[in-house]
Order: structure tokens, then C-alpha cells, then sequence
């Protein structure tokens, strides 16, 4: 009878702490093994369990302290009943072989295969085991207290949940682009997107320094000469030349058509379209929703003094997504026009190796753009109007797009050209 009954206590005991531990390690693996993708879908077929879960993620020392508590709960008291039981029966001689049967049983079978089990349906698993889960730790909740305080010294502090999501968006945008499932440009717009929201409009702004205004008391022929050396569409109107006292701004398209449709009133005044105002520190997701929203293209950039300090377009924060935007003025032309009078119009993405033969000027020779040449000579992002001067020519800067050197006029020494 006693014998009988320490069988039965040895059965019990096994296979107690077989199912314990066997389901314990289903649903570790299955819950470290959810990903982002997988947790997001089924929080839309299933809202409350993906809520849940969610939770499990947010906090998840709470869930895997409980899991490995119950599953070295089992491996302990399985163990020591079976070991006595199996000293009882058989005689301690036996414990040895015994404790090696056990020990592989429970590794292959509540170790192994359950976690891998659970990483390969790791969905369906969570499914049916997040409200059991989220019982157990209601259930053991001051055993997890006493844990989480005898940890908290060893433990790091962990970064912001927020910019951990957005390191696993990048990090399955690469994924995805190095199993071909998208390809190396959209992987790029959504690392591009990602960080939209910690760059703000001074970080890809114009600067003030390079944006061409147009006074409100030009005439539309004069605005119209001014704007076509810049090959942008649309250009702030600023009060009685201060640039502080910007008013709106105009499209070129509406001054050229305006000039042919109404020369009797040659004023800007009835073009003149209003102009989004921001802080420097207003963020490009920000600036985007309010452009697409709005319809709108550009907005002046101020500081905390309403100085101006940039623009930013539209364009700008679409090559945040997508990179460098270029369209037919973008590209600096390499055109060489020899004028009167050893008088030259050149563009700035002429190499000045080209350049050097044409002024037969050998001194001229080096890498890179007549754009690159200028702005390492002049040690700064040039202006219009701006001049170099070398022992033979003076080189005045006619054009600028972006910061670049568009356009040059190239004179000899001997000859001088009035400023604009």
C-alpha cells in the first residue's frame, strides 16, 4: 500500500512539474518572440487581448518574472518529490540514474521544444494565454513587489519607450529592404520619417542669408527683374526694404501674368498671398500636417524676437523622406558664353579644370565646381553680387540657388562692372 502510494505520488509530482514547466516555457517564448507587426495586427482582430499584451511589452519584467518564478517553482518541488519517491521505491541506489532521466526529459521536453513550439505560433499561443497570464500576476503580485525591489539595484534605466519604437521601425524597414520584401528608397523614406519628428524647421531650413526678397514697394517690372535671377516659384514680400516686416509672399507665375493682364496698375498689391509665420523650434512632422492640411508651400522661420531667421518649403521637408530633390534649375549648369570684350557668363557646375583652359589661366586648375572653387576662396556660403578678385580676372557671383554658386560673370582686370 505504501508502495503503491509513493508510486502515485511519483507520477503526480512528474508530470506536474512536466505540465508547469512545459507551458511556462510556451509562453516566455512566445511572448519575447512577438514582434511589433505581429502585435499591431492583432490588436486589431482582437482589441482586448492585443491591449493586454501591450502591457505585457510595456512592463515586461512583470510577466517573465512570474513565468520564471512558477517554472523554477516546478523544476525545484519536481525534483525533490520525484527524487524521494524514486529512494522510497527503488532505493537510493538508483537516484542517480534517475536524476539523469528526469533532468533530460525536462530539458528536452519543458525547455526545448515548448520554446521553439512557442516561437512558431507565438501568436495563436498569446492569444489564448494573455488572460491566464494577467491572472497569475494579480495572483502573485506581492511575490513580484518583493522581487522587483531586491532588483531594482541592478537594474538600468531604460530609454523612452517612444524612441525605442522608432529604433524597431528602422531596424524592420532594413530588415524588410534585406529580404527584398521593399526596396533600398523606401526603406530610406521610412527611416527618413522617423526622424522627422526630432528635427525642427532651423535644421533644414533656408537661411535668412540666402533667400531673395521682394519689397512691397517695387514696381512688377522690378520685382520681375529681381526674382528671375533666382530660379525659385515664390518669394517673401517684405515693408520698405526691412526684412523683420515680412508681409506675404508672391508666385513668379502671378507677377509675369499680372504684368501682361494689368500693365496700367504696376504694383504687387492684389497678388500678395499670406505667409505662414513659425518658431524655429517647431518640429517638421508638425510643419508637414500643416502644409498638407492647409495646402499651403513655404513658411517664414522667426526666432523668439521675431527676427527672421529662414524659410522652409514644402520641398524641404519632403527631401528630409526622400533625399535630395533636383529639378531642371537645381543641377548647376556647365555652360561657358564668351561675351565682348574677354567678357565671360559661366555656370557654376563648370570643373575648373574646363575653366582654367578656356582663360588659359593654368593657376586656375583644381577639383571640384566653380561653385566649390568660389565658396572655399571666399571662405563662406557667397551672395549675390559678391566678387573674387585673382591676379587676372574679378569673378562676380550673378546667380545663387540653394547656397551654390548658380551663375558667374567673369571679367578681365581691366575692365569694371557696376554692382546691381
Amino acid at each position: 500500500m505504501d508502495s503503491q502510494g509513493s508510486i502515485i505520488a511519483l507520477i503526480a509530482g512528474f508530470v506536474t512539474a512536466f505540465c508547469v514547466s512545459a507551458v511556462c516555457s510556451l509562453m516566455e517564448a512566445a511572448l519575447l518572440s512577438l514582434s511589433p507587426g505581429e502585435l499591431a495586427a492583432l490588436e486589431k482582430r482582437e482589441p482586448k487581448v492585443g491591449n493586454i499584451i501591450r502591457g505585457f511589452k510595456e512592463q515586461i519584467e512583470l510577466p517573465v518574472s512570474v513565468i520564471l518564478t512558477l517554472n523554477t517553482i516546478a523544476h525545484t518541488v519536481g525534483a525533490t518529490i520525484v527524487g524521494a519517491e524514486i529512494a522510497l521505491i527503488f532505493g537510493a541506489k538508483f537516484i542517480g540514474i534517475a536524476s539523469g532521466v528526469f533532468t533530460y526529459l525536462m530539458l528536452q521536453f519543458t525547455e526545448i521544444l515548448p520554446k521553439s513550439v512557442g516561437v512558431h505560433f507565438n501568436v495563436p499561443i498569446m492569444e489564448r494565454g494573455a488572460v491566464p497570464l494577467r491572472f497569475l500576476i494579480v495572483v502573485m503580485k506581492p511575490v513580484i513587489k518583493l522581487l522587483r525591489f531586491v532588483n531594482r539595484p541592478f537594474e538600468k534605466k531604460r530609454a523612452s519607450s517612444h524612441v525605442a519604437t522608432l529604433d524597431e521601425i528602422v531596424a524592420l524597414a532594413g530588415y524588410a529592404r534585406l529580404s527584398n520584401q521593399i526596396s533600398s528608397n523606401q526603406a530610406n523614406i521610412i527611416t527618413g520619417a522617423t526622424k522627422l519628428s526630432h528635427k525642427s524647421a532651423r535644421d533644414v531650413m533656408i537661411p535668412f542669408e540666402q533667400i531673395t526678397f521682394l519689397s512691397s514697394s517695387h514696381t512688377l517690372g522690378e520685382a520681375i527683374i529681381t526674382a528671375h535671377m533666382d530660379p525659385h516659384t515664390r518669394f517673401p514680400i517684405i515693408e520698405a526694404d526691412d526684412r523683420d516686416k515680412v508681409i506675404g509672399y508672391v508666385n513668379f507665375k502671378e507677377l509675369v501674368y499680372r504684368m501682361r493682364t494689368n500693365p496700367a496698375d504696376p504694383t504687387l498689391k492684389g497678388i500678395i498671398r499670406t505667409l505662414r509665420f513659425v518658431r524655429e523650434d517647431t518640429s517638421c512632422q508638425q510643419l508637414m500636417k500643416a502644409f498638407v492640411d492647409e495646402h499651403e508651400h513655404m513658411a517664414l522661420v522667426q526666432d523668439s524676437t521675431n527676427r527672421t531667421v529662414g524659410l522652409i518649403t514644402l520641398e524641404d521637408i519632403v527631401e528630409e523622406l526622400v533625399g535630395e530633390l533636383e529639378d531642371e534649375f537645381d543641377g548647376l549648369p556647365k555652360m561657358i558664353h564668351p561675351l565682348s570684350k574677354g567678357v565671360w557668363i559661366v555656370g557654376g557646375g563648370v570643373p575648373m579644370s574646363v575653366l582654367a583652359d578656356e582663360l588659359k589661366t593654368p593657376g586656375l586648375s583644381c577639383d571640384g565646381s566653380l561653385s566649390d572653387w568660389m565658396q572655399k576662396q571666399i571662405g563662406h556660403k557667397p551672395a549675390i553680387d559678391q566678387r573674387l578678385k585673382t591676379e587676372r580676372f574679378e569673378f562676380n557671383v550673378r546667380r545663387i540657388r540653394r547656397g551654390k554658386v548658380f551663375e558667374v560673370l567673369i571679367t578681365p582686370e581691366t575692365i569694371s562692372v557696376p554692382s546691381r
